[in-house]
């Protein structure tokens, strides 16, 4: 039943997306910021309706870490789909998240994540994903948060995959502190039942932010593996929160 109405929510998004895209894209001429904040506000609205609908039982932690001025740099494990729809429903900054091209073919999202600013990456094209990486370092030095997980694709282990050095480069070069992010759960509310979707709960905490400029430069030149550190030790630590 749950499938069959997030379905059904599907269908009716695109209808009532049509002429807020024309609204969006008119004020996003005029005031970019202006425009990025109208739509993650509606899309935090809907990613809340979905995982209610879904049957997510949520638990954040660690919102009042974010540093309140300035942009940040979200570096997150990947566990699921709904890593997503949780983390745009929770982050208080106005964010664009950094993904995989293939989201590019989904309607409706696609067009809305446009809108955030966010940006497609290719992960076979080291060009390509370049340009991505720069593109987010422009993003930050006016003033958006970016979102990236840094293993470059969903883990369903227990351990983390390494974290990509190059994706520390929009911290570093953005000069942005980085805020570790932490998910459970949200592998078992779609992958591992897949095709339907299951309730469950699912589990989002960030921790402490991590300054660049304040690291010794050997650290800073490792920044990737000591942020996996921190993501990692928060994994094993909020197991038994799961329970």
């Amino acid at each position: 039943m749950r499938t069959i109405i997030i379905g059904i929510s599907y269908i009716f998004l695109a209808i009532i997306s049509l002429p807020l895209y024309l609204v969006e894209l008119v004020v996003r001429a005029i005031n970019p910021m202006a425009a990025a904040r109208f739509a993650q506000a509606f899309v935090r609205g809907v990613f809340n309706y979905c995982m209610f609908v879904s049957g997510c039982k949520k638990e954040i932690v660690g919102l009042d870490r974010i540093p309140q001025e300035g942009p940040v740099m979200y570096a997150a494990n990947h566990r699921g789909f709904y890593d997503i729809i949780l983390a745009y429903a929770t982050t208080p900054k106005q964010t664009a998240f950094i993904s995989k091209k293939e989201i590019k073919s989904f309607p409706v999202i696609a067009q809305w994540m446009y809108l955030l600013n966010c940006q497609f990456m290719d992960r076979d094209d080291i060009k390509q994903s370049l340009q991505v990486i720069l593109s987010a370092i422009d993003l930050v030095k006016k003033g958006y948060s970016i979102y990236i997980a840094p293993e470059g694709t969903r883990n369903a282990s227990e351990e983390l995959l390494e974290f990509k050095e190059g994706s520390m480069k929009i911290a570093l070069k953005g000069k942005c502190p980085i805020v570790p992010v932490c998910l459970h759960g949200t592998e078992e509310i779609l992958e591992n039942v897949l095709p339907w979707i299951h309730r469950g709960k699912i589990r989002i905490e960030y921790g402490q932010p991590i300054y660049p400029d304040q690291l010794d430069p050997e650290t800073r030149k490792h920044l990737g593996q000591y942020v996996r550190a921190q993501v990692e030790e928060m994994y094993q630590k909020g197991k038994s929160s799961m329970n």
